[in-house]
C-alpha cells in the first residue's frame, strides 16, 4: 500500500525549528577564548577587504593529530603553524585552522545527492596555482557507497575514465547505513555510521587544499586498523600509524622491503572500526603521482599532483563485506580456468627450448604435480614482441603441442614495448603495422612518436588508450599466435617501464616533468625509468594516465585474448595494475629475491591484493633474484603449494630451482609433491573459491582477521593465511626451525595428507582456543587446518588437472562444536566462458553449482543448479567425517525415493580420532543425495510430534513417530503439500520487482531435500538465520507444523500475550496465537495476534520473521535453540526482513506492514478515563479538580456508561449535559474521546437507526446460505429494553435476561464501511462532537459462546478442530467468548470466507474504516485506539495493553508489551495506568503514574466497582508528584512528537529497548525494566533505589544535570530519566494542555557527547493537521546549526527560541555568546555559566 497524502490546505506544515524567515541558520558560538568566532561577510559580495598581513590561527590540537603543512622550509610564509618538537618524526610545520575553503551555498537535489560550492579562504598559496571555487557532489550510491566529489568549478580536470565504475547505474533500495555531513565553515565532510554514530571518516582534521597540481586532503579514522594501499612492500599487514609515508605511483622497482613505490596504483584501504566487526573502505579514484601518509590520531593524508579529488566510501558489517563492496565497485575477480590452479614453472633465459624441455621432463620424471610451462623473453628473436629465436627455440611452433600432449599448458611473455630497430633477416612487421596506425605514445607534440629503451633497445610505445593501438595489439597477438601456440598470455614491464630517464631526448623543462610538488616517489624524479610526463596519449598526458598503463593494457590484451581462444577463458597475468584490473587479469608481486624476508612479505602482499580485489595472487616462488638455498626453497614450496598463483620462476643467470633440480630423491622433492599433491586434492575447494569471487566478491586468500575479528589478537596476524573461511596456512617462514607458534582461533582439525589415495596421517582435534599452540614441523611439514563446520570438496590428484579432473571426488567434513558442518561446490568444463549469475538463479553457462551440509546425523548434497554434464562421469567415492563422537550403526544413502544401505565393510570409524570413513561409494556428481548416520538425538533437539493432552505411545507410534520416555520424538513420514488456501487479506507494501543482484542481497537461501528444509544464511557473516530443514513438516488441511533451527537464543516478540521478560525463555514454551477478550495473564491469548519475531544473531546482528497466517496457532521455543509455529489452517507465507540492527528490523517490517500512525500533538498529553462515571456531573467535577490541581491534561473519556443501556451512538439520560460539558471544555482547548464497541443490538422496541439501516445495508455477519442465512447473533454490553438490570445475580445470569441479542458488522464489506461511517458522521452532527475514537471489544467478544443458545450451525471440526492450540479455554472450542467459526464473511471483492479463517483479522478490519471516517468527520488528524489488532494495524490506530490489574506485576510488565508492540509497528501504546481492575494501592499508584508519564499512549483509566484512582482521588502529596512529572512529560512533547513523526516517515521506534542503541553490549540484550524514548532519553522505573543498567555512553541525570552511574536513589516523588551525551531534545516550558504549551519558546537540551558534539530533529506542524510533513535538523560543536529543510508553516505556527541548556561544557570560562541571521549584524546574548553543568543561553525571541 502506498502512504497516504493529505491536503496542503488542511494543514500549516511543519516547523522547523526557524531561526530565520526561509533559509535560517542559528549560530549559538561558546567561546573558549576571548577570540572573536563569527566571521561576517561582506555586505557587498563584490567588495574585497583591505589586504592585511595573513595570520596563522594556530589550534591546540593532540600532535598526533598534526598534519604536515610544509615539509620543506618556509613554514610561517606558507600561513602554517610552527612549533618545533623532540621528535623529528612529527610535523612541526602543521596547519592553521584558517585556512582552506568554505560553503557558500549547497542544494539537496533528492536523498541520494548534494551539491555545493566551496571557495578558498583567503591564505597564503603552497604551490601555486590556487584554484578558488570548487564544486563539491555527494551521491549517495548503494545503502553501503557513498561518492564524494571535488572538482574545479569552472574548468574540466582529468579523471580516471574507469571501464566498470563509469558503467553503474547503482541507487539505495533500502535505508543508508551511513550519514554525510558537510560542515561549512571551513569545509570538511564527516561520514557516520548509522547503527552506532560513530564518525568513520572525518575530513574537518585539516584544510583541503585544492591546486592545480596539488591536492591534499586529510581525514580522521575511526580506528588505527588501517590495511591496504599500495603497491609497495609492505613487512606487515595492518599498516603502522606512526608517521608513515607511501608513495603510489606505477614503478619497475625491486620488492625489496623498502617504502618505495612499485608496480601498482591502489589508493584503496580498508578500517576494521571495532571487534563486532563492522568495517569500511575508503577508494580515492585518482591515478595521479601522489603519497598516502598515515600518523596516530589515527589519521590519513593524501597528497596528489593532479586530477580530482573522488572518493568512494564503503560500508560493511564484516571486513570480508568491503571486499564484495570494493569489487562490486571496480569489477567483480574473474575466475580463470581450471588448468590455472595447477602449478607452473618458469625462468628468465633457459637459453633454448631444449634446456625448457630438459626441465619439463625431469619435472615429470619424479612424478610432480605440474601443469604449465612459461617461457620468458628469450624465447624472442633479439627480446622484440611476436618474434622468436630461429635458432634456439627453432622448434617453439611445436611446443604447446608437446606440453598438450601430457596434458600441460604453454604460456609466453609480452612486454609493451616495440623495438624500432629491424629483425636479422628484414624489417619487423609488427612495429611497421602499428606506425602505420600511429599506436605509439607521442612526445609533447602529439605527432612525433616517443622513443625510449627497453629490453630490445630502442622502443616506442603502443598507446592502449587509442582505439587504433587496441586493434594492433589484437592484430598482433592473433598473427603470432597461429604462428606459436600458447595457452595465455603474461604481460610485463608495463609500468611502462624505460631504461632512458623519460625519452632517448630527456624531457622539457616544464611543469609537467617538474611539477611544483613531488611526492615520495622512488629517486624523486617523476619521470624516472619511465616516459615523460608531458607524452600525449589519448585518454590524456602521461602525467596524468601514467599508472593506467597496464590498466589499459590488460583492457586491450582482454580483447586479444577473448578474439584468439573465443570460449575459452585463458588468463592474463599483469605486473601493472589498477583497480579493476582483477576483473580481467591476475598479478604476481613481482621480481623478488631468494632470501627469509621475502618469503614472509609475500603474505601481506597477498593478503592486500585479495583486498584490491584481484584473488590470483602469488609471488615467485623460491625468489626471482639470486641464488637461492634448499631449505629455503624446500619452504618456500610448501607454502606456494597454497598461492592462488603458484609458480616457482628465477632470473637469469641464477642457478636453476624447479623442484627436480634438487634431486629426485631430496627432501624438496619429496615435500613439494606432497603439497603440491594436497593442493590438487583440494582444487574443487580453490575452484569454488574463486567462483564465490567471481561471483560475490569473497577473497579467497583470507587473512584470519575477516573470519574472526572479535579476536584482537588476529588483527595483526600476517604469517598465516586462510583459503576461504576454513582452511587455514600456517608455513615455516624462518630457517632452521622446526616448531612454529600457531595462533589458534577455532576448532581446528590438523590435516596432512600423504598419498594419492586419500589416506589421512593425521586427523586430531585441536581443543585450546585463542592461544598460541606450538606445533612441532620439522623440515618436511607446515601447518594445514581444516576449521570445524567445514565441507570440503576434493578430488583424487594427479600430476595435471587434466587427468585429476577426470578421478573420482570425495569429501571431508569437519564437523564444528554443533556437529554441523557446510560447504560448496562449483563445477564446470573448466575453461568456458559466459558465467552470468543472478543470485541462485545462474543461467547462460555451462556449470553446476552444489552445496552440501550436515545436520543431526544427515549429509544433504543439493544441486542448486545443473547446467552442466561432465563427461568423465565423476562420482563422490569417499568421505571422511572429522570430529563424529560415536561410531554409527548403520549408513544410508537416499536419491529420491531410493534408499541404499552403505555396506558394513565401507564404513570404517576410527575411536581415537573420531573419524569416520565412508569408502567406495557411488554417488553421481550433479545428483542430489542425502546420506545418513544413526546417532543419539538430544533431548534439547526433539520437536514435539504430539503436542495435544494426552500422549501416549499408541497416539505417538500411530503418526509415524518415536516414542521415549524421555520426551517425545517427531518424523513425520508423510508431507502433504497442499496450497489450496486463499493468502491473508492482509496487505504489505512489497517491492515491485522483488529481484536483487546477489551481490546486494545480505541473505542467500538454501533448499534442502532430506529432510524438506529451507535455510536462509546472512552473506556477511555465514549466520544461518533461519534452517527449517528439521523433522516433523506437517502440511495437512487443518493442521500445518513447521520448525526451524534458530541462530541463537535471543528472540523478542509473538503476541499478543504477557511475557514475563523481552527476551523469551526457550525452555520449552508454547504461547497460543488466537484474538481474544481476555485480560493479560501469563500464557493467555489476548487481544490482539501478532506473529512476528526478531531474532538476535551471536555476531549482534538482528532479523525480524513474519508468518502471514491468520488461522488459530501456536509457536513451542526450544533450548536447541528452535521454534516450532503449528497453525489450524490456511498457508505458511513468511517474510524475513535482515536489519542487520534491530533498529532497522522494525523500519524494515513497518516498511512492509505500513509506517504507525502519526497521532494529533494533543494526544500525546495525559488522558483520564474510567468505566463507571455515574453522570456527566462527575466528569465535569473531576475536570474542575484537575484544573485546580494545576496537574497538565488533554483529554477526556467517556466508556460506554454514557451511552443509553450500552448501545452505540446514544446518549443515557444520566449524560444529558455531556455534549455541553464537551463543548465548553472544547472551549478550553480540552479534548474528548468516547468509545464505540462494534456489536450492534437487534432488540430495540424503538427506532434504533444503527441496526436498522445496517439490516438494511445487509453489513452483519450470517450464516452461511446452506445454512439458513440468518443473522449470527452474540450477546455483549447492550440491554434488553425496558428492564431493570439486578447486578447482584452471578455474571452468565444477567448475560441471559437481560443481554440483547446483537449482530456484529462484517467490516471488510466496502458498504460495511460506508455504513459505519456514515453512523459515527450522525453522532458527531446530531449528538455530540468529539475529537478521537475508542474502539474495543474487536477480537470480537461475545458474552454467549459461539451464538444464542450456543447451537454453532454446520460442521463440528471448524468449532473443535482436530489440533487445538494450547488457548485459554480451549476445551470450550474456539467459539469461546466470540463467534462461531462456521460463519460467513465476505472479503471486499466479494469472496466467502469462514470466521475460522479471518477471526484474528476483525479488530484489524474494524480499524480502517473507524479512521477514515475519524478524518473525514472531524476534518483533523485525531487518533484511534484500538483493542484488537494484527500486523498493519498500527498505520491507522494506537493500541492500550487492556484490561489489566492494579499490581505492581503489571506495573513492570508493562513495558514488556509495550517494547513488543513497538517491534510490532504500532508506536502509540500504553497500559491503563494504575490498572484497569481491582482498587490501587496508593504507592504503587503513584510509581505508575511516574512510569505511565512516559508512555507514549499515557491514560489513566480502572473499572467499574472500585475507587477513583485520578490523581486528584489522593492526597495533596500525590497530586503535587503527579503534576511533577506530568509537567516533565509535557515539557519534552517537542522531542516526543518528533520521535513520532520519525516513526511515522522512517518506521523508527518511540518506546526503545536498550538492545536497539547498544546492540553490541550484549547486557543489554535481557533488559525489559527500563527503556529508551528515541535514542536520548532513557527511562529507569522502581521503587526507593534502582539499580539500573547504564550503557557505555555519557549521560546526564535529567533532574540534576550531573554525570551519573548505576545505582540511582528514587524517592517516592521521582522517577530516574537521564539524557544522552551527544543528543539535542526540544523542549517547551509545561501548561496545562498542549494547546497553551504549544505557544511557548521552544528551547533545546543539548547534551554533548564524549567527542564535544550534539545533534538532534523537530518536527512541528499545527499539531493535527492532515498533510504532508517536513522536519529540520540541528547539530552542535561549540556552533549550534540548526538547518531548514522546508518551511510551509503558517506565521500564526510559527515557534520562538528561547532558552538553550548546553551540558557538559566544562569549566572553561565562557566569554562571550553571540547569534547572527541574515538581515541582522549579530547581538551579544545573555548567558549564565555552571562550570559544573551546564551553560544556559538566553535568545531573544526569534521566529
Amino acid at each position: 500500500m502506498g502512504k497516504r497524502k493529505f491536503s496542503g490546505l488542511e494543514i500549516t506544515l511543519i516547523v522547523l525549528f526557524v531561526l530565520v524567515g526561509i533559509v535560517a541558520i542559528a549560530l549559538v558560538v561558546l567561546l573558549a577564548t576571548g577570540e572573536p568566532a563569527v566571521t561576517k561577510e561582506p555586505t557587498n559580495p563584490t567588495q574585497q577587504p583591505d589586504p592585511e598581513p595573513f595570520v596563522p590561527v594556530c589550534p591546540d590540537i593532540p600532535i598526533a593529530e598534526r598534519v604536515d603543512c610544509h615539509p620543506e622550509q618556509r613554514c610561517l610564509a606558507r600561513g602554517c603553524c610552527w612549533s618545533p618538537l623532540d621528535q623529528t618524526n612529527v610535523p612541526w610545520c602543521f596547519f592553521s585552522s584558517n585556512n582552506g575553503y568554505t560553503v557558500v551555498s549547497q542544494n539537496r537535489a533528492d536523498r541520494t545527492r548534494l551539491e555545493a560550492q566551496l571557495k578558498r579562504v583567503n591564505s597564503p598559496s603552497l604551490y601555486g596555482a590556487e584554484i578558488t571555487e570548487l564544486t563539491f557532489t555527494a551521491e549517495m550510491q548503494t545503502e553501503n557507497r557513498l561518492r564524494f566529489h571535488i572538482t574545479d568549478a569552472n574548468k574540466a580536470r582529468f579523471e580516471v575514465p574507469h571501464e566498470h565504475v563509469n558503467s553503474l547505474t547503482s541507487s539505495p533500495n533500502g535505508p543508508l547505513n551511513y550519514e554525510l555531513e558537510l560542515v561549512h565553515s571551513p569545509f570538511g565532510v564527516r561520514v557516520r555510521r548509522v547503527s552506532n554514530r560513530k564518525i568513520l571518516f572525518d575530513t574537518t582534521v585539516a584544510p583541503l587544499i585544492f591546486e592545480d597540481q596539488y591536492l591534499q586532503i586529510s581525514a580522521k579514522l575511526a580506528s588505527d586498523n588501517v590495511y591496504g594501499l599500495g603497491e609497495h612492500v609492505h613487512q606487515n599487514y595492518r599498516h603502522d600509524m606512526n608517521w608513515r609515508t607511501w608513495p603510489i605511483f606505477t614503478r619497475d622497482s625491486f620488492p625489496n622491503g623498502g617504502t618505495h613505490n612499485i608496480y601498482g596504483h591502489y589508493p584503496f584501504f580498508m578500517c576494521l572500526e571495532t571487534d563486532q566487526g563492522e568495517s569500511f573502505g575508503v577508494f580515492l579514484m585518482n591515478s595521479n603521482a601522489m603519497d598516502v601518509t598515515l600518523q596516530p590520531a589515527p589519521a590519513v593524508t593524501y597528497r596528489t599532483i593532479g586530477g580530482v579529488l573522488d572518493f568512494y566510501i564503503l560500508l560493511g558489517a564484516t571486513p570480508e563485506a568491503i571486499v564484495q563492496e570494493f569489487t562490486e565497485l571496480v569489477g567483480r575477480p574473474t575466475i580463470p580456468p581450471y588448468w590455472a590452479f595447477g602449478f607452473q614453472l618458469s625462468r628468465w633465459d633457459y637459453g633454448s627450448l631444449e634446456e625448457v624441455k630438459r626441465t619439463v621432463e625431469r619435472n615429470r620424471e619424479i612424478g610432480l604435480p605440474y601443469d604449465t610451462q612459461y617461457t620468458d623473453i628469450d624465447y624472442m628473436e633479439d627480446k622484440k614482441d611476436f618474434t622468436y629465436d630461429m635458432v634456439k627455440f627453432k622448434d617453439l611452433p611445436q611446443f604447446a603441442d608437446y606440453m598438450h600432449e601430457q596434458g600441460q599448458k604453454y604460456i609466453l611473455i609480452l612486454d609493451p614495448a616495440i623495438a624500432i630497430s629491424k629483425r636479422i633477416n628484414g624489417t619487423y612487421e609488427s612495429y611497421d603495422r602499428g606506425a602505420e596506425v600511429e599506436a605509439w605514445i607521442t612526445e609533447a607534440d602529439g605527432t612525433t612518436p616517443l622513443v625510449g629503451e627497453v629490453w630490445p633497445g630502442a622502443t616506442v610505445f603502443p598507446d592502449y588508450t587509442k582505439r587504433s593501438c587496441i586493434d594492433w595489439w589484437v592484430d598482433e597477438i592473433e598473427r603470432f599466435y597461429k604462428e606459436v601456440k600458447h595457452d595465455a598470455i603474461w604481460i610485463d614491464m608495463n609500468e611502462v617501464s624505460s631504461f632512458v630517464q623519460g625519452s632517448s631526448k630527456g624531457c622539457a623543462a616544464n611543469k609537467l616533468n617538474y611539477p611544483p610538488f613531488t611526492p615520495k616517489i622512488l629517486d624523486d624524479l617523476i619521470y624516472s625509468k619511465t616516459l615523460c610526463m608531458d607524452a600525449k596519449q589519448a585518454w590524456g598526458n602521461h602525467y596524468d594516465v601514467h599508472s593506467l598503463y597496464g590498466y589499459s593494457m590488460v583492457l586491450a590484451t582482454d580483447e586479444a585474448v577473448k578474439k584468439v581462444f573465443g570460449n575459452n577463458r585463458s588468463f592474463i597475468l599483469t605486473r601493472s595494475s589498477f583497480p579493476g584490473v582483477g576483473k580481467y587479469s591476475g598479478h604476481w608481486l613481482g621480481d623478488n629475491a631468494a632470501n627469509w624476508n621475502d618469503i614472509k612479505w609475500a603474505i601481506p602482499g597477498m593478503l592486500e591484493f585479495s583486498l584490491f580485489g584481484v584473488p590470483y595472487i602469488g609471488a615467485d616462488i623460491c625468489g626471482f633474484f639470486d641464488d637461492v638455498t634448499e631449505e629455503l626453497c624446500r619452504r618456500w614450496m610448501q607454502v606456494g603449494a597454497f598461492y592462488p598463483f603458484s609458480r616457482n620462476h628465477n632470473a637469469q643467470y641464477y642457478k636453476p630451482q624447479d623442484p627436480a633440480a634438487f634431486g629426485a630423491d631430496s627432501l624438496l622433492v619429496k615435500t613439494s609433491k606432497h603439497y603440491l599433491s594436497i593442493r590438487y586434492t583440494l582444487l574443487p575447494y580453490l575452484y569454488t573459491l574463486f567462483y564465490k569471487a567471481h561471483v560475490s566478491g569473497d577473497t579467497v586468500v583470507r587473512p584470519v582477521m575477516h573470519e574472526f575479528y572479535s579476536d584482537s589478537a588476529t588483527w595483526t596476524v600476517d604469517r598465516q593465511f586462510l583459503w576461504g573461511a576454513h582452511l587455514l596456512i600456517t608455513p615455516v617462514l624462518d630457517a632452521v626451525r622446526e616448531t612454529h607458534t600457531l595462533k589458534n582461533i577455532f576448532s581446528l582439525y590438523l590435516i596432512m595428507l600423504i598419498t594419492l589415495l586419500f589416506s589421512i596421517l593425521q586427523e586430531e582435534k585441536i581443543t585450546e582456543r585463542k592461544q598460541q599452540v606450538d606445533m612441532y614441523l620439522p623440515a618436511d611439514k607446515l601447518g594445514l587446518h581444516i576449521r570445524g563446520g567445514a565441507i570440503l570438496p576434493i578430488q583424487r590428484p594427479a600430476v595435471t588437472t587434466t587427468h585429476s579432473r577426470r578421478s573420482p571426488m570425495g569429501l571431508i567434513i569437519a564437523l564444528d562444536d554443533n556437529n554441523e558442518a557446510s560447504g560448496e561446490l562449483f563445477w564446470d568444463d573448466g575453461e568456458s566462458r559466459g558465467i552470468l549469475v543472478d543470485l541462485l538463479l545462474i543461467k547462460k553457462f555451462r556449470g553446476l553449482m552444489q552445496s552440501v551440509c550436515v545436520f543431526q546425523g544427515v549429509l544433504t548434497m543439493q544441486v542448486q543448479h545443473n547446467g552442466y554434464v561432465d563427461p568423465n562421469n565423476l562420482v563422490f567415492e569417499n568421505i571422511t567425517v572429522l570430529g563424529l563422537s560415536s561410531p554409527p550403526t548403520a549408513v544410508s544413502i537416499t536419491e529420491g525415493s531410493s534408499v541404499v544401505a552403505v555396506p558394513e565393510f565401507n564404513i570404517q570409524y576410527d575411536s581415537l580420532k573420531k573419524v569416520l570413513y565412508l569408502r567406495g561409494l557411488s554417488m553421481e556428481l550433479g545428483k542430489s543425495y542425502t546420506v545418513n548416520w544413526s546417532s543419539v538425538i538430544s533431548d534439547f533437539e526433539r520437536i514435539d510430534c504430539y503436542p495435544e493432552d494426552g500422549s501416549d505411545e499408541a497416539k505417538c507410534s500411530s503418526r509415524g513417530c518415536i516414542w521415549q520416555v524421555r520426551g517425545k520424538e517427531t518424523h513425520s513420514k508423510v508431507v502433504v503439500l497442499t496450497f489450496s488456501k486463499d493468502h491473508v487479506p492482509v496487505p504489505l507494501t512489497l517491492p515491485s520487482d522483488p529481484s536483487v543482484p546477489e551481490s546486494r542481497r545480505m541473505y542467500r537461501v538454501q533448499v534442502t531435500q532430506q529432510p524438506f528444509g529451507i535455510q536462509v544464511i546472512r552473506n556477511s557473516t555465514g549466520t544461518v538465520i533461519w534452517d527449517s530443514s528439521l523433522p516433523g513438516f506437517t502440511f495437512s488441511d487443518m493442521f500445518i507444523q513447521v520448525s526451524t533451527r534458530l541462530p541463537s537464543q535471543y528472540i523478542y516478540g509473538f503476541g499478543e500475550t504477557e511475557h514475563a521478560s523481552f527476551r523469551h525463555d526457550l525452555n520449552w514454551h508454547t504461547w497460543g496465537m488466537f484474538s481474544k477478550d481476555q485480560p493479560p495473564g501469563y500464557k493467555m491469548n489476548c487481544y490482539g495476534v501478532h506473529p512476528f519475531y526478531m531474532g538476535l544473531e551471536p555476531t549482534a546482528h538482528a532479523h525480524g520473521v513474519l508468518l502471514l497466517n491468520s488461522n488459530a496457532m501456536d509457536v513451542t521455543l526450544q533450548p536447541t535453540p528452535a521454534l516450532t509455529y503449528r497453525t489450524i489452517g490456511g498457508i505458511l507465507d513468511f517474510y524475513m526482513v535482515m536489519g542487520p540492527t534491530p533498529e532497522l528490523v522494525v523500519q524494515e517490517y513497518t516498511e512492509m506492514i505500513g509506517r504507525p500512525v502519526l497521532p494529533a500533538y494533543w494526544s500525546l498529553g495525559f488522558q483520564l478515563c474510567r468505566y463507571g462515571y455515574t453522570n456527566d456531573t462527575e466528569i465535569a467535577e473531576l475536570y474542575r479538580d484537575m484544573k485546580s490541581a494545576g496537574i497538565p491534561y488533554d483529554v477526556q473519556y467517556a466508556d460506554i456508561d454514557y451511552m443509553e443501556r450500552q448501545l452505540d451512538f446514544t446518549l443515557g439520560k444520566d449524560f444529558q449535559g455531556l455534549p455541553a460539558l464537551v463543548e465548553s471544555m472544547r472551549a478550553e482547548k480540552m479534548r474528548f474521546i468516547f468509545i464505540l464497541d462494534p456489536a450492534i443490538s437487534g432488540n430495540e422496541t424503538e427506532p434504533y437507526p444503527a441496526f436498522e439501516r445496517g439490516v438494511k445495508d445487509d453489513v452483519f455477519i450470517k450464516w452461511p446460505a446452506h445454512l439458513g442465512d440468518g443473522i449470527v447473533w452474540g450477546k455483549v454490553w447492550p440491554d434488553f429494553p425496558n428492564v431493570d438490570v439486578d447486578e447482584s445475580l452471578d455474571w452468565d445470569t444477567q448475560v441471559e435476561i437481560y443481554r440483547s441479542y446483537t449482530a456484529f458488522p462484517d467490516f471488510f464489506r466496502n458498504h460495511t464501511a460506508t455504513w459505519w461511517h456514515r453512523e459515527i458522521s450522525d453522532f458527531y452532527t446530531n449528538t455530540i462532537k468529539f475529537d478521537g475514537i475508542w474502539i474495543d471489544m474487536n477480537e470480537p467478544s461475545s458474552f454467549v459462546h459461539g451464538t444464542v443458545g450456543g447451537k454453532c450451525l454446520g460442521d463440528d471440526i471448524y468449532e473443535n478442530p482436530p489440533y487445538m492450540p494450547p488457548l485459554e479455554s480451549k476445551h470450550e472450542g474456539l467459539n469461546h467468548k466470540t463467534l462461531c467459526m462456521n460463519s460467513e464473511q465476505f472479503l471486499p471483492g466479494g469472496t466467502p470466507v469462514k470466521h475460522y479463517d479471518v477471526h484474528n483479522l476483525y479488530g484489524w478490519s474494524h480499524t480502517k474504516p473507524t479512521y477514515d471516517a475519524l478524518l473525514n468527520v472531524t476534518g483533523a488528524r485525531g487518533i484511534v485506539v484500538t483493542r484488537s489488532t494484527y500486523p498493519t494495524s498500527g498505520q491507522w490506530a494506537g493500541h492500550w495493553l487492556g484490561d489489566n490489574n492494579a499490581s505492581w506485576d503489571q506495573l513492570y510488565k508493562s513495558i514488556i508489551g509495550m517494547l513488543e508492540f513497538s517491534l510490532f509497528g504500532i508506536s502509540y501504546t500504553g497500559a491503563d495506568i494504575c490498572g484497569f481492575f481491582n482498587e490501587a494501592e496508593y504507592e504503587m499508584c503513584l510509581r505508575w503514574m511516574q512510569l505511565g508519564a512516559f508512555y507514549p499512549y499515557s491514560r489513566n483509566h480502572n473499572g467499574k466497582g472500585n475507587k477513583r484512582q485520578d490523581p486528584v482521588a489522593w492526597d495533596a502529596p500525590f497530586a503535587e508528584a503527579s503534576r511533577d512529572v506530568l509537567n516533565i512529560r509535557y515539557t519534552l512533547l517537542p522531542y516526543l512528537y518528533t520521535l513520532m513523526y520519525e516513526a511515522h516517515t522512517e518506521g523508527s521506534t518511540v518506546v526503545r529497548p536498550l538492545l536497539h542503541e547498544f546492540v553490541n553490549d550484549k547486557v543489554t540484550w535481557d533488559i525489559h525494566r527500563q527503556f529508551l524514548w528515541g535514542p536520548a532519553l532513557l527511562i529507569s522505573p522502581g521503587e526507593t533505589v534502582v539499580s539500573a543498567y547504564v550503557p557505555n555512553a555519557r549521560w546526564y541525570d535529567y533532574h540534576t544535570v550531573r554525570l551519573t552511574f548505576v545505582n540511582m536513589p528514587t524517592p517516592l516523588n521521582k522517577i530516574n530519566l537521564h539524557v544522552r551525551g551527544g543528543h539535542i531534545l526540544p523542549w517547551q516550558k509545561p501548561e496545562n494542555n498542549t494547546f497553551y504549551s504549544r505557544k511557548n519558546p521552544l528551547g533545546l537540551i543539548v547534551a554533548l557527547g564524549d567527542d564535544g558534539t550534539a545533534r538532534g530533529s523537530l518536527f512541528w506542524d499545527d499539531g493535527e493537521g492532515i498533510g504532508m510533513f517536513q522536519w529540520n535538523q540541528m547539530f552542535f560543536q561549540k556552533t549550534l546549526t540548526s538547518t531548514l529543510l522546508q518551511n510551509g508553516l503558517d506565521p500564526a505556527d510559527r515557534l520562538r527560541l528561547g532558552h538553550v541548556r548546553v551540558w557538559g561544557t566544562g569549566s572553561i570560562p565562557i566569554t562571550k555568546v553571540s547569534i547572527t541571521y541574515p538581515g541582522d549584524s549579530g547581538s551579544l546574548l545573555n548567558f549564565y555559566h555552571d562550570a559544573v553543568t551546564e551553560v544556559r543561553l538566553l535568545l531573544p525571541d526569534i521566529k
